[in-house]
């Protein structure tokens, strides 16, 4: 941790890691737009053959993900957008953040669009093309919102990515806290949340509303360092102590067993991502994708509906609000039945969390899925960054893509049944836990129902698919 604390004290890092992958991004973006296609079959292995949506969905996302999990929100440590948004916002209007932005619900907003517009609608997580488009509109979006907004009002309050990892952060194991409260109390300059350091774009004070004494989860710190450069370099007095911020071990799934309480627009936001995870996993297994669009066709073929972007709507709000809907309503209701007085809000702002380690494990098994079954692309991928002339010679006959090895997919399938399981565990833990502090203990054994029901919408489904 030393080493690590000690890098993040020098005026190089992280901010030429995101100079990196900003460049990275660039050519990402510019990769994707050589890619055009509207025809499906040649989509399916576009999406495998281009470089830029192999690397952003079937390693990029993964890798971000999984390091989320485990180490929190490091990918904001080394994001591109972070810098264009600041730079925007020290030459933009500065204008205070509105209640709305604050309360959340701007970025859950903003996810259900990507969801029902970009993933239903345009294919952005299949399509090079508009993966290309999606990523150019996050960029819009970030200048758009720094040039209006104070400092990094996009990073906390408009971006669902680092909104995703901040909920997954509550599992990590590593954590930004202050070392010794005591040395921030009696710290007269404050340099670590002074306005007047707020616009730099490497030493420079919290842009994200944070004070390090008192951050007491992973949710919303980006870990951009600032805070320890200015303690470290801006100081009104030597102090041995300081820099007082740090990157430290807080252990396993800390955060997530603070059982600290959803707000309302959080609770939308993991309702819905709870239904994507459903058809992230089931999407691989012919027999449960099949299962996955029988309830949105039940309305879509007896209205006969062509319009491309209405189907994806009703397929969106099936998959994503409705089916995740009731599933988190069913603990509730046995619940009731069963004689519990708990009040539906308080049942999804407070066992909603009871969620979390689900999905995440979900999606980590998403992520082991995607970056496995993509390695055979590799072999031809550099032959043709678009991918476009590769995809041809796939369809054609002239590239035959291998199988994975038996004993590579045994240990995939190994490690897909054993992180759901830990999921699954988990999530009984902060059930548990919940049941106690709400001394819900007898009338609230229904609400284990969370994990058991959940977890086996993945857990039956490996189990199914990988092994019998």
């Amino acid at each position: 941790m030393n080493q690590i604390n000690n890098l993040l004290t020098k005026w190089y890092f992280p901010l030429s890691l995101k100079y990196i992958s900003l460049i990275a991004y660039i050519v990402l973006i510019v990769v994707g737009l050589t890619a055009y296609s509207t025809d499906a079959a040649f989509i399916n292995q576009l999406r495998n053959t281009n470089l830029g949506n192999l690397i952003v969905w079937s390693y990029w996302w993964p890798a971000i993900v999984i390091g989320a999990i485990f180490f929190g929100r490091i990918w904001c440590m080394v994001c591109p957008v972070e810098i264009i948004t600041t730079f925007f916002a020290k030459i933009g209007l500065k204008r205070k953040r509105t209640a709305w932005l604050l309360s959340g619900w701007a970025i859950t907003a903003f996810y259900i669009i990507i969801l029902f517009v970009g993933i239903q609608g345009f294919a952005i997580h299949r399509n090079p093309f508009f993966m290309a488009i999606y990523l150019l509109a996050i960029v819009g979006v970030s200048i758009l919102v720094g040039s209006i907004y104070e400092k990094n009002t996009f990073c906390r309050y408009v971006c669902p990515v680092g909104y995703l990892l901040g909920l997954y952060s509550r599992l990590a194991f590593f954590g930004y806290r202050a070392k010794n409260k005591n040395v921030c109390d009696t710290c007269k300059d404050k340099s670590c949340i002074h306005k007047k350091y707020q616009y730099n774009l490497n030493y420079k004070s919290c842009g994200v509303d944070l004070y390090p004494a008192t951050i007491t989860d992973n949710s919303d710190c980006i870990l951009c360092a600032g805070c320890m450069k200015t303690c470290s370099k801006y100081q009104s007095e030597p102090n041995a102590n300081r820099p007082n911020p740090q990157f430290t071990q807080i252990g396993f799934a800390n955060d997530l067993f603070r059982l600290k309480p959803l707000k309302m627009a959080e609770m939308v936001f993991v309702l819905v991502v709870s239904g994507f995870v459903i058809s992230e996993i089931w999407s691989e297994w012919t027999v449960t994708n099949r299962l996955l669009a029988y309830f949105p066709d039940m309305i879509i073929k007896p209205l006969a509906l062509n319009n491309k972007l209405l189907i994806g709507f009703i397929k969106g709000s099936v998959i994503f609000a409705i089916f995740p809907l009731i599933i988190w309503l069913f603990p509730f209701l046995i619940s009731r039945l069963t004689g519990a007085t708990l009040k539906m809000k308080d049942y999804f702002l407070n066992y909603g969390i009871a969620f979390v380690p689900i999905i995440a494990a979900a999606h980590l098994d998403k992520a082991i899925l995607k970056s496995t079954s993509r390695i055979p692309y590799f072999k031809h991928l550099f032959d043709d960054v678009s991918g476009v002339s590769t995809a041809h010679k796939i369809i054609d006959g002239q590239i035959v893509i291998k199988q994975m090895p038996f004993g590579l997919n045994f240990v995939v399938s190994i490690l897909l049944t054993l992180v759901i399981v830990a999921g699954v565990w988990l999530s009984i833990m902060v059930v548990k836990r919940l049941n106690q502090k709400q001394n819900f203990e007898k009338t609230g054994v229904p609400n284990y129902l969370i994990p058991v029901v959940y977890g086996s919408i993945f857990l039956i489904m490996i189990l199914a698919w990988r092994w019998f």
